[in-house]
């Protein structure tokens, strides 16, 4: 079974819209005394602004994911029933950050709520290399084109490379939460700094070879 990309994207753009929703719901001001002062007002923000912080970083990590998510499929020709399998697993991991970024939220000096934001961010981007890899192996970037073909497959070797980092990152970034969150927060940057500005190939094409869909339907 094989089907357009398109219809797998909007799927997952419905799923992270959803997600970045749900994070922003959880950050809500106390409610204020009706006699209330200037210093309680600067107090609830003192007490939200960790929220907005972890939302802040959060919110930036899901859109890269989105970003760089978008760009694999614009490269991909073809989703077969695995490829959708993966993207689906990839999904569910990706659903889980509102729940770390909750706990950084309301304690940001928990090495556990670090460790689990971590967690969830290596199994995230497992899965997303998985998929890339997936797609490689089974030469779903392949185009008529030998050219735009080859230098598809170099951007995919190049996103591969900078995955093995961030996976590092986080894997390393998990044990070292309880020893400094700053140093685990720290290494939680990287990823999001080496993939900020998502690989492309400007010749790569979003339309489906239709020759290809015809032949695995005939």
């Amino acid at each position: 079974m094989q089907i357009r990309t398109g219809r797998v994207e909007a799927f997952s753009d419905s799923v992270i819209s959803i997600l970045i929703t749900v994070m922003v719901f959880d950050i809500k001001f106390p409610d204020l005394a009706h006699d209330f002062t200037h210093r309680d007002v600067v107090q609830g923000f003192h007490v939200v602004g960790p929220k907005l912080i972890a939302y802040l970083f959060a919110f930036m990590v899901v859109g890269i994911l989105w970003l760089n998510h978008h760009h694999f499929f614009h490269l991909v020709q073809v989703v077969d029933e695995k490829l959708m399998w993966l993207n689906l697993i990839f999904l569910f991991w990706l659903s889980l950050v509102p729940f770390p970024t909750s706990m950084i939220g309301k304690n940001p000096f928990l090495p556990e709520s670090a460790a689990i934001f971590g967690c969830v961010l290596f199994m995230t981007s497992f899965w997303f290399s998985a998929m890339r890899r997936y797609a490689a192996n089974h030469h779903l970037f392949e185009r008529k084109d030998d050219e735009i073909t080859e230098k598809v497959e170099e951007v995919s070797r190049r996103v591969q490379v900078k995955n093995y980092v961030s996976l590092c990152a986080y894997a390393l970034g998990i044990p070292l939460a309880y020893v400094s969150v700053y140093i685990s927060f720290g290494l939680f940057i990287i990823p999001t700094i080496l993939f900020f500005i998502p690989d492309g190939v400007k010749e790569a094409s979003d339309d489906v070879t239709e020759e290809i869909i015809d032949k695995e339907q005939a």
